[in-house]
């Protein structure tokens, strides 16, 4: 006999306790058929459709714009023939009626003539317990039956029916809002209007993450410069793209951080996890790329283990989906470490702050100099906590060192001077230039051309 199934919120990631219930696409009471959606619901890292496993009626739970504990149920899908509740059915889908203006709001009196309204007891399921709820069951005596059928028993129902549920302290309370940042009053300049929008969820998650970032570790930084005029030449001619430079880094950075792991790990009380996985989060948002949903941080799992073409291939599919808004949870999930670029921006130096679980992000900025030539400036931000200064220091500069061998492989075209005559790649003084001061050019292969024998004195 077909059952009633209870749509629940899945768990997509650890960070997200609830998710809010955007619109539903359907009204309640209304059929629907398998794999039709049913629902948009936002996460902390995503938007994502909730759709129906099985045909049949769906009668809401819950409704839009409403936020709703993860593991919850949203709604029932009921098998066409069997009578549901009246009190199951709103008496006016309203949200439903607002995603679709063309449709009806669906009215108790709409339901299909074959779809009464009773619900026996023995249809529903029976409850379902998180693991720390049975557990705690189990030790006060609590058969998983006496608790109400269709329902999601957690650890603080059980032990409120044990009567062991302890009256949360106001100092603990105080503690708690003042750790969401979504929580913390903060009261507007007095005498001026104010108009107030909510944050998306993203936003909200996004100040949390970087709230408690902040809150413990003890944030440091260093910055290294990386002189590498040819360095986008090379990488165009790689065939790399236009990310190909924050690919690049990527790949020096993951496969440096084997060699460096206190900038791959995470302190918690006074110990040091060193991460088994180099994850890397990339930063991007619509500064960057046409369209997009403002800033997200996609992870490229195991980096220290791709190629750079491999890296390049991953970052254009998160810029696709970031465009497209089809980016999933699971993009975001696991990142260890976090590169963020803003060299293509025309920034060259800023303050980057580390992700909640993380002890490093590194920050790449540059600039143009008179000649068109470019210097990117790599900042590390670190936990002073596992790391010292010098340590940091040294990563960034062999991370420079590293940048600046790929641009010493690009050649550099032969300087003519407009007469015809050679000159110095480096000083620019042409032959008779030279010939005054008693000096002479000779070919080099890098930089290619011709550099003088002053220049070349100065670099021995």
């Amino acid at each position: 006999m077909p059952e009633i199934i209870f749509l629940t919120i899945p768990q997509e990631t650890v960070n997200d306790e609830s998710v809010r219930i955007l619109s539903w696409q359907v009204a309640s009471g209304s059929k629907v058929e398998k794999d039709q959606q049913l629902c948009e619901v936002e996460t902390s890292k995503a938007v994502m459709d909730i759709e129906a496993p099985e045909a049949g009626v769906v009668v809401y739970s819950a409704q839009a714009g409403e936020e709703v504990p993860v593991g919850s149920t949203i709604c029932q899908i009921v098998p066409e023939g069997m009578a549901i509740a009246a009190q199951s059915v709103p008496a006016v889908a309203q949200s439903a009626a607002a995603s679709q203006p063309n449709s009806k709001p669906a009215l108790k009196s709409e339901i299909p003539p074959d779809v009464e309204p009773k619900l026996a007891e023995g249809n529903l399921q029976p409850a379902r317990l998180t693991p720390l709820a049975a557990k705690l069951a189990a030790e006060f005596g609590f058969a998983k039956e006496s608790f109400a059928r269709g329902s999601l028993v957690r650890r603080d129902d059980v032990l409120g029916r044990a009567g062991k549920l302890p009256p949360a302290p106001a100092a603990k309370a105080v503690a708690a809002k003042a750790a969401d940042p979504a929580l913390v009053e903060n009261a507007p300049v007095v005498g001026v209007a104010v108009e107030w929008v909510d944050l998306p969820r993203r936003k909200i998650f996004e100040a949390k993450v970087l709230g408690q970032g902040q809150a413990r570790t003890v944030q440091s930084q260093v910055t290294s410069s990386v002189r590498a005029p040819r360095l986008r030449a090379r990488l165009e001619r790689l065939g790399l793209t236009s990310i190909g430079l924050s690919a690049l880094v990527i790949f020096e950075a993951a496969r440096l951080l084997r060699k460096y792991p206190e900038f791959n790990a995470v302190h918690d009380r006074g110990r040091m996890g060193t991460y088994g996985e180099v994850n890397v989060g990339w930063a991007i948002d619509s500064g960057t790329t046409d369209g997009g949903q403002g800033l997200m941080v996609p992870v490229i799992p195991k980096a220290d283990e791709k190629t750079a073409q491999e890296i390049v291939e991953i970052m254009q599919r998160y810029i696709d989906g970031y465009v497209e808004g089809k980016l999933g949870t699971g993009d975001f999930l696991g990142g260890t470490f976090t590169v963020s670029d803003l060299s293509g921006d025309g920034i060259s130096h800023f303050h980057p702050l580390i992700s909640q679980g993380q002890a490093g992000i590194l920050g790449v900025g540059g600039e143009l100099d008179g000649a068109g030539n470019e210097t990117l400036y790599l900042t590390l931000a670190f936990d002073h906590q596992l790391a010292e200064g010098r340590k940091a220091a040294q990563f960034v500069r062999e991370l420079a060192g590293r940048l600046e061998a790929h641009a010493a492989l690009e050649p550099a075209p032969v300087q003519v001077a407009p007469e015809g005559e050679p000159y110095c790649a480096l000083c620019q003084r042409d032959v008779a230039a030279l010939r005054a001061i008693r000096g002479m050019l000779v070919k080099t292969e890098i930089p290619a051309g011709f550099v003088c024998s002053v220049c070349l004195a100065e670099l021995s």
